[in-house]
């Protein structure tokens, strides 16, 4: 009788410790459902003819369409047409050989995603993640416009605009440097702006310039005379800014010089 009794209990202690297991498995797997389902990225499987498998709330979201209705959509289906191509090509790739591939492309919707992509042989599945880079996209667009109207500011100012990098060499010089100097701008860039000076000027600048460029101030009014390519001297009054990355490390100065000749 105590035998039976010991055996009960030895069963009973077994079933609740596997019991226990169960409860803590679910746990488990439902911290992990609510992981993915709320990840910030969006995470898809399709397999291997593009039919999707399984796709989180944060790629429904992005996609704009209910995870039902997704199930066994082409993928090709739910990006613009000008980007099929490519994400093909980008798909047959990742399918072919072991590692991860990126590829950007346009949702339906219109917004823009960074694809990156892995095969899984052992389950005939293709794994994606996207990414949401439209704010990426509006900073590229609003850079590109701010660079353009610079562009145009500096074509069409009576000054020369111009960079010098960290060693005094003109890395960007405006079109202006032809009515004042003679010179295209493909003529300077590579030179330093003691090249386009007398001996004499240059030595004299050298000193006044290694002053500036220790202390990495800004500089206004500097006055220095230039040679044009025809031999004449011009006199410029230069002003400046030093340039730093995002790191705080001198990259050079950007100014502009300005024709005084006639004053």
């Amino acid at each position: 009788m105590a035998d039976s009794n010991a055996q009960n209990n030895e069963l009973e202690r077994q079933n609740q410790q596997l019991l226990d297991a169960y409860t803590q498995l679910d746990r488990a797997m439902a911290q992990y459902a609510e992981l993915y389902d709320n990840a910030p990225v969006g995470y898809l499987s399709t397999d291997f003819d593009r039919r999707i498998v399984k796709t989180n709330l944060t790629c429904c979201s992005l996609l704009k369409r209910d995870r039902i209705v997704l199930q066994g959509m082409d993928f090709l289906d739910l990006v613009v047409k000008g980007d099929r191509s490519s994400l093909l090509e980008c798909l047959e790739r990742v399918r072919h050989r072991k590692g991860k591939l990126e590829c950007e492309v346009r949702l339906l919707n219109g917004t823009p995603v960074l694809l990156a992509m892995e095969a899984s042989s052992a389950h005939q599945e293709c794994r994606m993640v996207l990414l949401d880079i439209t704010k990426q996209k509006q900073a590229e667009e609003a850079l590109r416009e701010s660079e353009r109207r610079f562009k145009s500011l500096v074509e069409v100012t009576s000054d020369w605009v111009w960079e010098v990098n960290e060693k005094g060499v003109y890395s960007y010089v405006s079109p202006k440097v032809y009515d004042l100097l003679g010179y295209g701008p493909e003529e300077v860039l590579g030179k330093t702006p003691f090249d386009l000076m007398s001996p004499h000027e240059a030595e004299r600048l050298l000193m006044v310039f290694g002053d500036i460029v220790s202390r990495r101030e800004p500089f206004h009014n500097l006055k220095n005379v230039n040679l044009r390519k025809d031999g004449k001297e011009v006199l410029l009054e230069s002003s400046g800014v030093p340039i730093f990355d995002d790191d705080g490390n001198f990259c050079g100065f950007r100014g502009i010089d300005r024709d005084i000749t006639d004053r």
